[in-house]
């Protein structure tokens, strides 16, 4: 089926989710704004981390066999009641790894697939809109293989929507807000691909990586690096995603360690490293 019938099919089948949002309002928070701590996350999915800056500057030794990512520290905040949502990341110092960059995510909630993508709004929402996962087989799953196999039967597939990055500063610090109004793919480096008119707007940062007693043992050349995310291919362009009117409960943010398909020893593969579990929310009216 080609791929334009498929996205056609699964928006059809998004209406039969919309009968069920009446009993999942009560459980969202109406007072227009929620405050919880991001959570270490034990990543199964066998990602390995990374321990090298957005500059690739190696963390020192030490650095590397130490640090852990906080509990009770790295606050999220995020709107219930707004469209697009929005989700402000505050950090303080040493609570991430310094100069590096995460993936901010969207994910439905854990639950035995039953061959009906519209049969979970939150992942079906996510999931056409971002990208579509199964846990249990740890791969990505495309639009035609939810919408036709049944292979999947009783795994845990969900969807998640990469909408946006962050880097923390020098400190491992930081205060972002982000509109859940993309869908990426993965994060680039300007000088690894060149960015299309698709992708997501260039960001750029300077890293300035010097012995400090935490995380570098030595100085590093002081570079500018350029960030943007690669659009998610058959995803509305960056700013375009509107996710459907309707109550959302049981969605997880995430932070997921952003690698750049480096080939590196201390590279990294995209592990997940912190979560806020539970978070509900209403879209529209």
């Amino acid at each position: 089926m080609a791929a334009r019938q498929v996205l056609v099919v699964l928006a059809g089948l998004g209406a039969l989710w919309l009968a069920g949002c009446a009993d999942q309002a009560a459980r969202v928070d109406t007072s227009g704004a929620v405050t919880t701590f991001l959570q270490p996350f034990d990543d199964n999915a066998n990602q390995t981390p990374r321990w090298m800056d957005i500059a690739d500057n190696l963390y020192r030794s030490a650095f590397r066999t130490s640090y852990q990512y906080p509990t009770g520290v790295v606050q999220l905040q995020y709107t219930t009641q707004e469209t697009p949502l929005r989700f402000t990341v505050t950090a303080p110092t040493h609570a991430l790894k310094p100069s590096f960059c995460y993936q901010m995510k969207l994910e439905g909630p854990r639950e035995a697939w039953a061959n009906d993508p519209a049969a979970n709004n939150e992942n079906y929402q996510f999931g056409t809109n971002g990208r579509w996962w199964c846990d249990t087989c740890n791969a990505a799953l495309t639009d035609n293989d939810v919408l036709q196999s049944s292979a999947h039967l009783g795994h845990f597939v969900k969807g998640y929507l990469y909408f946006d990055f962050l880097v923390s500063n020098k400190t491992g610090a930081v205060q972002q807000t982000s509109s859940a109004n993309s869908s990426y793919h993965v994060t680039w480096k300007t000088s690894q691909r060149r960015r299309t008119s698709s992708d997501g707007p260039t960001r750029s940062m300077t890293v300035q990586a010097q012995k400090d007693g935490w995380a570098y043992d030595r100085n590093y050349r002081t570079t500018q690096v350029a960030l943007y995310g690669e659009q998610e291919p058959g995803r509305p362009l960056s700013g375009l995603v509107a996710l459907a009117p309707g109550a959302y409960a049981g969605v997880e943010f995430r932070l997921t360690e952003e690698s750049f398909h480096s080939r590196q020893p201390y590279g990294g593969n995209w592990r997940t490293v912190m979560r806020a579990p539970g978070l509900a929310f209403q879209i529209g009216g």
